[in-house]
């Protein structure tokens, strides 16, 4: 099933990363540093060479919590969730990129089980 964006979903899933960034005591510039010390741990693990942009940029983040990205790329939004680790609002397991993507399109219901 495909499902779009729309303004009320980014707006709420904003809200929930901004939500998760503030229960871990992180400001919008330290979880930045932490997607870039992420990402390059991950590219070291691989054995690959860094790219030129690591991480998250502050910007993006601000963009993606204010509900201002109509497309938010996956890959930013998996860092995000790797690094910030939000706990599902009622199943004890980590919010997966699917559980946010749901919240985005306004398809999730945290009551309903899968």
């Amino acid at each position: 099933m495909r499902r779009r964006f729309t303004d009320e979903g980014l707006r709420q899933m904003g809200n929930f990363l901004r939500a998760c960034r503030e229960a871990k005591g992180l400001s919008v510039h330290k979880l930045s540093e932490h997607t870039k010390e992420y990402e390059a741990r991950f590219y070291e693990g691989l054995g690959e060479p860094l790219p030129k942009v690591l991480g998250v940029s502050i910007a993006a983040i601000s963009r993606i919590e204010n509900g201002n990205l109509n497309k938010p790329a996956p890959d930013i939004l998996w860092i995000l969730l790797d690094v910030l680790k939000p706990e599902h609002p009622t199943e004890n397991r980590i919010l997966t990129l699917e559980d946010l993507l749901l919240i985005g399109t306004e398809a999730w219901n945290p009551n309903i089980g899968d």
